[in-house]
C-alpha cells in the first residue's frame, strides 16, 4: 500500500511540477497511515491524492493556476483535521498534540475523538503549507 501511495504521488506531483513536495507529502502520509477516523472514510493517503488530483485537472484547465494556495485551501479541509489526538498524564487531563508537528509514534499513542472543525485551525494549516512547500 506505501508503495502504491508513493508510486501515485510521484505521478501527480511530476504532473503538476512540484517533485519537490514528495518528501513532507510522504512524511505526512507516513505519520497518519494506521490512523482510520472510520470505515466509511478515506484514508489520509486517499485524501492526499485526491486532493493533488483536483489540482493536475485545475492546472490542465489553466496553466497559471495558483496551485500552492489551492493546495494549501484544499488541504485544509481535509477530514484529518478535525481529529483530535490528545496525550493523557498525570499532571493534566489531556493535551492536544498538533498533527502538523507531533511524531507520529506521539499520535499513534494518543487517544482519537472526532470533531466538528479542524484543529489545528485552518488559516494555520494553510499557512504550514506555505512555508513548508514550494
Amino acid at each position: 500500500m506505501a508503495a502504491q501511495f508513493e508510486t501515485s504521488l510521484s505521478i501527480v506531483l511530476e504532473q503538476l511540477g512540484k517533485k519537490g513536495w514528495t518528501t513532507i507529502l510522504i512524511d505526512m502520509e507516513q505519520k497518519f497511515r494506521s490512523i482510520q477516523i472510520s470505515q466509511d472514510t478515506s484514508s489520509f493517503g486517499d485524501e492526499l491524492l485526491n486532493t493533488l488530483w483536483s489540482l493536475q485537472d485545475a492546472k490542465k484547465h489553466d496553466e497559471n493556476a495558483p496551485l500552492l494556495i489551492m493546495f494549501a485551501i484544499r488541504f485544509s479541509k481535509l477530514d484529518f483535521w478535525t481529529l483530535r489526538f490528545t496525550k493523557l498524564s498525570a499532571q493534566h487531563a489531556g493535551i492536544y498534540l498538533n498533527p502538523l508537528t507531533a511524531s507520529a509514534s506521539d499520535l499513534s499513542t494518543a487517544v482519537i475523538l472526532q470533531a466538528g472543525s479542524a484543529y489545528p485551525a485552518e488559516d494555520i494549516i494553510k499557512r504550514w503549507v506555505r512555508e513548508n512547500l514550494q
